[in-house]
């Protein structure tokens, strides 16, 4: 049997994610606590993808994500390329079959890039609102990725 082709579910969900983000950019920058789809869609890619691969996504991301916003580049761009390279990388050290294991691990995820970049942020919140926020932001998150890649999971199980 040969190979299967056609673009995976998975990166459809990745691709849906981000251009829900870049699309209700605005919104987002509004609600510090809403669901920060862009490093939830980073995340989701680095669970599929290699480590060096990972890391690539996030330094891109974090570009659009600072054009977008014209503050950071620098920051942003270097806070997901770590956090997709780690990513990946934890996918082999930790059980990445377990049921639980992405929400888990784009909550994780999530909340360490959010608190890394609020602290970091010229003119961003204090130490005790980001520890407020980022915890939302990343159950938000993972909630959001969670049930979509569950869905995902199910339509490829047909």
């Amino acid at each position: 049997m040969g190979a299967r082709r056609g673009v995976s579910p998975d990166a459809i969900l990745v691709v849906v994610l981000i251009l829900i983000h870049f699309t209700l950019y605005g919104f987002f920058v509004r609600w510090p606590a809403m669901p920060n789809l862009l490093i939830g869609g980073l995340l989701l890619a680095a669970l599929r993808i290699r480590a060096g691969y990972a890391a690539f996504l996030g330094f891109s991301l974090g570009v659009l994500e600072a054009a977008m916003g014209l503050e950071g580049m620098g920051t942003i761009s270097l806070v997901l390329t770590i956090v997709g390279y780690l990513a990946a990388r934890s996918r082999d050290l930790l059980f990445a079959d377990a049921r639980y294991f992405v929400p888990i691990s784009v909550f994780a995820g999530t909340w360490i890039a959010e608190l890394v970049l609020m602290l970091a942020m010229p003119g961003g919140p204090g130490l005790l609102a980001a520890l407020v926020v980022a915890p939302i932001s990343a159950a938000g998150t993972a909630l959001v990725c969670g049930t979509a890649e569950s869905l995902v999971a199910a339509v490829r199980r047909l």
